[in-house]
């Protein structure tokens, strides 16, 4: 009879974190670590791997369309640094946006893929969608949070967080970049 009282009680923990997936347990993958490799797919169908960016340092936000603003003010910090760089710069740095498109269904897809190109349009970069959620599950990613990461270019993490990045971290951020673009 205890033992029925405890699995009653673990379901009613669980429930009442309603909402939480496996994926919010698990943290985002140890800076130092492989990045897993990845497909995404724009609203214009162009595909993306890891593979395909190797070579240049990816600067990855990984959101669900709930909480893009959540990090809007590193997004601008990040989009000023990289327009005063000079070209060769700026062309060792690829910015990648990706949105949770798994609540996407037959009838909403053709929305969901003209939001992206929409958006991609205004940023002036392809917005891509993480449409099966394998991304997020390979990457640990939390769901419904802005998940922020940055991988070198031999396709090492060297930066990753989960949440608002506090501003005193921005500084930080554009040093690291600037040394993981200066390396060979």
């Amino acid at each position: 009879m205890r033992i029925l009282r405890k699995i009653t009680l673990l379901i009613s923990v669980a429930l009442a974190l309603g909402g939480w997936s496996l994926t919010s347990w698990a943290s985002l993958p140890a800076p130092g670590k492989p990045a897993p490799n990845f497909l995404v797919e724009s609203g214009d169908n162009r595909k993306l791997s890891l593979d395909m960016v190797r070579g240049k340092v990816v600067v990855l936000f990984y959101e669900s369309r709930h909480v893009i603003k959540k990090n809007l003010a590193l997004k601008n910090e990040l989009k000023h640094y990289y327009r005063v760089q000079p070209a060769n710069v700026q062309n060792d740095v690829f910015r990648l946006v990706v949105i949770d498109c798994s609540e996407s269904t037959w009838p909403t897809l053709p929305i969901w893929k003209s939001q992206l190109r929409e958006h991609s349009r205004k940023e002036g970069f392809t917005i891509f969608g993480d449409w099966n959620r394998r991304m997020c599950a390979d990457y640990h990613m939390q769901t419904g949070d802005s998940n922020f990461l940055i991988i070198d270019k031999h396709g090492l993490i060297r930066y990753a967080a989960t949440g608002k990045i506090d501003p005193g971290q921005f500084e930080k951020i554009k040093d690291l970049l600037f040394s993981l673009v200066q390396a060979g």
